[in-house]
């Protein structure tokens, strides 16, 4: 220490006081436990084949929510919606019951009265966050999950490796670095919506259906595309950073981190990913199936470009939803418009023009590295399509922003 500087004391220790240690109350014996079990109402009325209430209630009335239910076979099969015009629930109410888990197909206990039902529903995320129809519905979500589950791609069925063709090693390089930005691509809606799930009320089953097969397809999606990768003489390309720009932030706006017990938005995480991203996504898919690819790769894309459609369609239709039934309309038009502004001027630059996208992609619409030129004039053909198919469904939702979209509507390059 130095002349100059203060002395300083040393921090006093703090001292614990000794604390006496318990003894732990011994277990009562194995004999008495199983004793008292035996003696517990539930398991007498087991011992002696007393059936529950379930089995006693009257079929017709009381809590037996509806009996003599015939769903009837169609063209398209035992639908969602063939079933709801049985079950007297056709349509999912504006608020779903206090009590997460409890679907609008069954009747409530009638001892439970509102407010005991409010007292004894769980209180902790992720609970009853989406509980009302306007944040959650959307028109057709029966039918679109009827098509999901019917669709969903099943690669042990129609995937035949042996026909995977041999590409040239670049184009095999190309076709692999424009994989691996799909893969990550499906990674990151995978990440960003699937929490989301948790938080959507029973109430809306067929939203809750149609939103774990589209969790589901961008899983296998990634798989089938890491298989493909890495069996055909290539590997997996260089980490695409940036192309999650915009919709990134707009998502973890939407979810508040998952943390605590508040309102989540779903719309403005649909609006961003479904309808912005997977817009995008599925036009880059549309744009790889007529490249310079083997019949083999074709099929892949024609696969996701099919479930990517569907998952921009659930987009659209929550939005149109959201905006013809909330109650703060105004508000939810200018929350929705700064979310498309964020969104957009993330994707633009970051998704449109990266180079790790639009390079390979170049390089398979081409032909070959050398003839990457063509493949850029076909990206500049095709460009208007990327503005254009995101302000048609912008329009059909319910949300126009012609003349304001950040999305440019011609190449800048």
């Amino acid at each position: 220490m130095t002349a100059q500087e203060p002395h300083k004391e040393k921090p006093q220790r703090v001292r614990i006081m000794p604390m006496k240690r318990l003894t732990p109350l011994p277990l009562p014996p194995v004999a008495s436990i199983r004793e008292k079990m035996r003696q517990h109402p539930l398991a007498v009325n087991l011992a002696e084949h007393t059936f529950h209430e379930w089995f006693t209630t009257p079929l017709n009335g009381d809590t037996w929510s509806r009996w003599g239910c015939a769903a009837q076979m169609g063209p398209d099969g035992l639908t969602f919606d063939r079933i709801n015009n049985v079950s007297g629930a056709a349509e999912p109410s504006d608020r779903g019951y206090a009590r997460l888990r409890h679907t609008r197909y069954v009747t409530l206990h009638p001892g439970i009265t509102p407010e005991l039902s409010e007292r004894i529903a769980p209180k902790q995320a992720p609970e009853r966050e989406l509980d009302r129809k306007y944040l959650a519905w959307a028109d057709d979500a029966g039918k679109l999950a009827e098509e999901a589950m019917a669709r969903q791609w099943r690669p042990g069925l129609t995937v035949r490796w042996d026909e995977m063709e041999c590409l040239s090693p670049q184009m095999e390089r190309a076709f692999d670095q424009f994989a691996t930005y799909l893969i990550q691509a499906q990674q990151f809606c995978s990440d960003a919506m699937g929490p989301f799930i948790g938080r959507v009320h029973y109430q809306f089953m067929e939203v809750k259906t149609l939103m774990a097969c589209e969790l589901f397809d961008y899983n296998l999606h990634c798989a089938m595309l890491r298989k493909r990768v890495m069996s055909n003489g290539g590997g997996m390309g260089q980490q695409v950073d940036g192309f999650d720009a915009g919709v990134l932030e707009v998502c973890n706006e939407a979810s508040q981190g998952f943390e605590g017990f508040q309102q989540r938005d779903l719309t403005g995480m649909t609006l961003a990913l479904d309808v912005l991203f997977n817009g995008v996504v599925l036009d880059f898919l549309r744009l790889a199936e007529s490249a310079h690819v083997s019949s083999f790769d074709r099929r892949f894309f024609r696969q996701m470009q099919q479930d990517t459609a569907r998952h921009v369609a659930w987009g659209c239709r929550r939005v149109k939803y959201h905006l013809e039934h909330a109650p703060d309309r105004e508000d939810v038009v200018l929350r929705l418009d700064c979310i498309a502004e964020q969104a957009e001027a993330g994707q633009a630059a970051g998704h449109l023009l990266n180079p790790q996208v639009i390079e390979p992609l170049a390089v398979l619409l081409g032909g070959a590295p050398e003839k990457a030129g063509e493949g850029y004039a076909i990206l500049r053909r095709f460009w208007p399509q990327f503005a254009g198919n995101y302000l048609a469904r912008l329009d059909a939702a319910g949300l126009p922003r012609r003349g304001r979209s950040l999305i440019p509507e011609q190449p800048p390059f």
